[in-house]
C-alpha cells in the first residue's frame, strides 16, 4: 500500500482492488456520505453501530482504501460490508477526508478515536485528509490532526503525516496558502516551520502561492515564522532550519514571490505584501525569472505602480537592473503600454537616466514608443526635457527616422498615428540620423501587399458610403415631413408648410439641403472609390476628399434637427428650445479627433519648449473656424431668404 509522504504512484499502489468498471470493492453507502457532508452525527453513529456488529475478520480487514496496515487480502461480502463506514466515495475519499473538506470537527475527532489511521489514507488525487481541512481552512481540525499524529506510538508519524504530498507535490500548507488560510497555514508552521521551504512538482513555494492568493496574513506568517532548534524537537518534529530566502520565495519559471506580488491584481494590497518581503529580505527583488525579467520588470509590465514605487523605495538601484535585451524596467514599461509607470519615472529627478537608456540594440525608450506607435507615452517622453529625441540606435536610425520607416503606405498611412508622431518630433526639434531612409522607404513601398490594400479600400468605402447614403435618405425625408405641418386645402396657400414666414424654419430648410447635397456628392465619389476600374491612387484622392463632404453632412444634419425643434417649441418654451441648439450644434466639433490631436501635440510642443513654441496654434484656429464656417452659411443664406421673403 502506499504510505503518505513516500510519494507512491497512488493509482498503481499495491493492494488497491477494483471491481469490474469503476467502483472500488468497498463503496461508501450514500447515506453515510451525505451524513458526513451535512454533519449529521446520528447518523454517522448508526454507521459505526453497524460496522461493530460485523466479524472481527472483516471489520480489521476489509478495507479498499490506501491505509498503510491494511491487509487487502479479505474483503467484506454481501451488503452489510460494503455499508461499512470504512468505505470510500468514487474519489477514494473516506470518512475523514469528506468531513475534512466541510469543516464537521466533532465528527474528525469521533473518526480519529475510532482509527487514527486514517490520517496516512489518501484519495485519487493523492490528497491527505490533513491536505483536505488546510484547503478548506478548518484550522481546528488541522490542529486535531497534528495532535492525533503526535501521540502516535511511531514518532515518524507527525513527519509523515505533515510532509505528505499530493500527486502534484504540494504539502498540507501549498494547500493552505494557495486558498489565502491564513490560520490553518499558521497550525501547520507552528508545528513545522521547515514546510515554508519545500516546494511542490511545479517548483512554487508556499510563499509563492500565499502571494497570488491575495492574502497579506498569510504572507506574513510564512515570512515571520522562526525555525526550530536544532536537534529536533521533543514533540517529535523534525528540526529544519530555515533555507535561504531564494528557495522559500520560489515559483514556477525562477519566479520568485516578489514576481508574484507584481503580477497580481490590483485589488489586493500588494505594495503591502511587497514591503513585507524586502523587508525581511531585499536579495529577492535582485534574482530574475527564466525571462530575464526582475520583479520592478515584472511590475512595469503589469502597470503596478504601487508595487514599483515600494521596490524602488527598498532597493535605490532598480534603474541599473536589465533583461535579456538589456532593457530597463521603462523600457518594459512603454512595450507593454503603461503609461502610468512612464509618468511616474519621468518625474522622478533620480530616475532621469532611464529616460535615455539604451538596450542591447542602442534603442531608447522613446525608439520603442516610436516603434509601437504609441502617441501617449511618445507625448510623455517627449515632453520631458530630460529626454534626448535624437540618440542613434545601433542600426544608425533616430527616433524620427524610425517614425518615417514605419509610416504605413497607402491608405493606411494617410490615416495612421505615424504622422502624429512624425509632427511631434519635428516640432520638438528631432533631427535625422545619418543612415539614408530611402533604400528602406522603397524596400516598404515596393513591399506587394495589394490584396491586403484593396480590402482597405473596401471596407472604408463601405463603411463611409452607407453613412452618407443614410444622411441623404434621412433629409430627403425631412424635406417632405415639414415641422409644424401644412395648411389646409381649404387656406388661400393650402399644402404649404405653416411655418414658411419664421427664420428658424428658413435656416431649418438651409440646413437640410446643404446635408442632402454634400451627402449626395460623397457618395458618388465614393462609388467611383470603389470601382475597381478607378486607380488605386485616385481612389485613395476620392475617399479623402468625400470624408470633407460628410462631416459637412452631418454638421448640417444635426443642425437641421436643432432647427426643427427650435421652431416647433420655441413659441412654447424658449428655454428648451435654446438648450437644444446649445447641445447639438458643437457636438461634432466636440467629436473631432483630428482637433483634439492637434491640441495633445501643442501640449507636448508647450510642455518640453514652453509657451514661446506654441506658435502654430492658428491651426487650431482654422480648424475651429472651418467647423464654424458651416453655421455661418446656413445663417447668411437663412437672412438672404428671410429678406427677400
Amino acid at each position: 500500500m502506499a504510505v503518505a509522504g513516500e510519494g507512491d504512484d497512488i493509482s498503481k499502489a499495491k493492494g488497491d482492488r477494483a471491481m469490474p468498471g469503476s467502483e472500488w470493492e468497498l463503496r461508501m453507502d450514500n447515506t453515510l456520505l451525505m451524513a458526513l457532508k451535512k454533519g449529521d452525527a446520528r447518523t454517522v453513529e448508526r454507521f459505526f453501530s453497524r460496522a461493530a456488529v460485523l466479524s472481527s475478520e472483516v471489520a480489521d480487514h476489509a478495507l479498499a482504501i490506501n491505509l498503510p496496515d491494511a491487509d487487502n487480502n479479505i474483503v467484506a461480502d454481501g451488503e452489510a460490508g460494503r455499508r461499512t463506514w470504512r468505505g470510500v466515495t468514487e474519489g477514494r475519499k473516506t470518512a475523514l477526508h469528506v468531513v475534512a473538506t466541510f469543516g464537521h470537527f466533532e465528527l474528525a475527532k469521533l473518526i480519529c478515536t475510532r482509527d487514527s489511521s486514517f490520517l496516512r489514507a489518501r484519495n485519487v488525487a493523492g490528497e491527505t485528509p490533513l491536505h483536505c481541512a488546510a484547503r478548506a481552512g478548518a484550522d481546528q481540525i488541522v490542529s486535531l490532526f497534528i495532535s492525533v499524529a503526535r501521540q502516535q506510538e511511531d514518532r515518524s508519524w507527525l513527519e509523515a503525516v505533515l510532509r505528505a504530498t499530493d500527486r502534484e507535490g504540494k504539502t498540507a500548507l501549498q494547500a493552505a496558502a494557495e486558498e489565502g488560510h491564513a490560520a490553518a497555514a499558521r497550525v501547520l508552521m507552528s508545528a513545522d516551520p521547515g514546510l515554508a521551504a519545500i516546494d511542490d512538482g511545479n517548483g512554487v513555494s508556499p510563499l509563492y502561492a500565499a502571494v497570488l492568493s491575495g492574502s497579506l496574513e498569510a504572507v506574513q506568517i510564512l515570512i515571520e515564522s522562526e525555525s526550530p532548534a536544532e536537534g529536533g524537537q521533543q514533540d517529535g518534529t523534525t528540526s529544519a532550519s530555515r533555507v535561504a530566502p531564494e528557495a522559500s520565495y520560489a515559483g514556477p519559471n525562477g519566479q520568485t514571490a516578489l514576481h508574484a506580488a507584481a503580477l497580481r491584481h490590483p485589488a489586493t494590497p500588494l505594495e503591502d505584501a511587497v514591503r513585507q518581503l524586502l523587508e525581511r529580505d531585499t536579495s529577492t527583488a535582485y534574482l530574475s525569472d527564466c525571462n530575464g525579467f526582475f520583479p520592478i520588470h515584472v511590475a512595469a509590465s503589469m502597470g503596478r505602480r504601487a508595487v514599483a514605487i515600494v521596490l524602488i523605495t527598498h532597493c535605490n538601484d532598480m534603474d541599473e537592473l536589465v533583461d535579456k535585451e538589456g532593457r530597463n524596467f521603462l523600457h518594459i514599461a512603454v512595450q507593454f503600454d503603461e503609461p502610468a509607470i512612464v509618468e511616474f519615472v519621468s518625474r522622478q529627478p533620480l530616475l532621469a537616466k532611464m529616460m535615455n537608456g539604451r538596450d542591447y540594440k542602442g534603442n531608447t525608450p522613446l525608439h520603442l514608443a516610436v516603434k509601437f506607435k504609441n502617441q501617449k507615452i511618445v507625448s510623455l517622453l517627449l515632453g520631458n526635457r530630460r529626454v534626448h529625441h535624437s540618440i542613434i540606435n545601433k542600426d544608425g536610425l533616430a527616433p524620427i527616422d524610425l517614425a518615417i520607416t514605419q509610416r504605413e503606405q497607402g491608405l493606411a498611412g494617410a490615416q495612421g498615428p505615424e504622422d502624429w508622431i512624425i509632427q511631434c518630433l519635428q516640432r520638438t526639434g528631432a533631427v535625422f540620423g545619418p543612415r539614408r531612409l530611402d533604400p528602406l522607404i522603397n524596400q516598404k513601398a515596393n513591399e506587394p501587399d495589394l490584396k491586403k490594400e484593396l480590402k482597405k479600400y473596401e471596407s472604408t468605402t463601405q463603411n463611409l458610403i452607407i453613412v452618407s447614403a443614410l444622411i441623404a435618405t434621412v433629409t430627403f425625408a425631412a424635406a417632405f415631413t415639414m415641422p409644424g405641418g401644412y395648411r389646409a386645402d381649404d387656406h388661400q396657400n393650402g399644402g404649404t408648410p405653416t411655418l414658411t414666414r419664421k427664420y428658424a424654419f428658413a435656416a431649418f430648410i438651409i440646413s437640410d439641403v446643404l446635408a442632402f447635397l454634400c451627402s449626395i456628392i460623397a457618395t458618388t465619389w465614393l462609388m467611383l472609390a470603389g470601382s475597381l476600374a478607378t486607380d488605386p491612387s485616385r481612389r485613395v484622392n476620392l475617399i479623402l476628399r468625400s470624408g470633407p463632404l460628410i462631416l459637412i453632412a452631418v454638421q448640417s444634419m444635426i443642425a437641421a434637427f436643432a432647427l426643427s425643434v427650435y421652431v416647433v417649441l420655441a413659441p412654447v418654451s424658449i428655454v428648451i428650445a435654446v438648450v437644444v441648439c446649445v447641445l447639438a450644434c458643437p457636438s461634432l466639433l466636440l467629436s473631432d479627433t483630428e482637433l483634439w490631436q492637434r491640441l495633445h501635440l501643442e501640449r507636448t510642443v508647450k510642455s518640453r519648449l514652453g509657451w514661446s513654441a506654441m506658435n502654430r496654434t492658428r491651426a487650431i484656429f482654422r480648424a475651429v473656424a472651418a467647423y464654424l464656417v458651416v453655421y455661418v452659411v446656413i445663417v447668411v443664406l437663412s437672412l438672404f431668404y428671410f429678406v427677400k421673403h
